[in-house]
């Protein structure tokens, strides 16, 4: 009785284990290819970004001795900056129930663009005499 009920077990677990594989395949597949906007609103948002950074830097680098303390500020703030947004981002959907990964994909990513403007409003008011 106990090996019938040992094989059993055995067949509900391997059984159980090859549905799982074509659910979660469904998941991850669920977000196809004509459904990345969120993807390219990250990247040009991070282009933005990047590029206000690289602007300024460019900016404090031919008058270096005028805009070193300058320089040092931008490039520790964007440090902390990047610390703490991966923070979020670590921390980000930590207690929400995500009903398919494309969904999970589209918030985490509608955060981090979120992080993103915030950081570029920050660099363009705090900067905006230099930007110029």
């Amino acid at each position: 009785m106990r090996k019938i009920i040992f094989i059993f077990m055995i067949f509900s677990l391997v059984s159980f284990s090859k549905g799982l594989g074509k659910i979660t395949g469904k998941f991850v597949g669920e977000c196809g290819e004509n459904d990345r906007e969120h993807l390219r609103v990250l990247e040009n948002e991070q282009r933005k970004m990047d590029e206000i950074y690289n602007k300024l830097i460019q900016k404090f680098d031919k008058n270096r001795k005028r805009y070193s303390k300058l320089k040092q500020k931008l490039i520790n703030s964007q440090e902390m900056w990047i610390k703490y947004s991966d923070e979020e981002m670590r921390n980000y959907g930590m207690y929400r129930t995500w009903y398919t990964l494309c969904v999970r994909e589209k918030s985490e990513t509608e955060g981090r663009i979120s992080l993103i403007q915030q950081r570029i409003l920050e660099l363009t008011n705090e900067y905006k005499k230099y930007l110029n």
